[in-house]
């Protein structure tokens, strides 16, 4: 292993560091409710985006991290699905101001 292949490594494990304890405390609070579902498609496409690059180019160090990271945002997109449709979460509502006037829907 090279010094490049080791900061590739550790940068990788950093980063699923980063992700990994909000899937376990969305595991453990059975929400996620203050999660965008859009920040997490947009991690998941960039991951997979990285990992066809990463494998292409032979960069092993971070297929192998990109790929954990992958998982991780697919296990949030799961559990963020489930939770949602275990709660009833409803999309935000507009909110309606009463000093606005508006005009009726023909």
């Amino acid at each position: 292993m090279t010094a490049t292949d080791l900061v590739g490594y550790v940068a990788g494990i950093l980063l699923a560091l980063s992700f990994a304890p909000q899937v376990v405390k969305t595991f453990r609070v059975k929400h996620a409710d203050d999660v965008s579902m859009g920040m997490l498609l947009l991690s998941l496409w960039a991951a997979i985006g990285y990992e066809i690059y990463s494998w292409r180019l032979q960069l092993w160090p971070v297929v192998v991290m990109n790929g954990v990271f992958l998982v991780l945002v697919a296990i949030k997109i799961i559990l963020k699905t489930t939770y949602d449709r275990r709660n009833g979460a409803q999309l935000p509502q507009p909110e309606l101001r009463p000093d606005v006037e508006r005009e009726p829907l023909n």
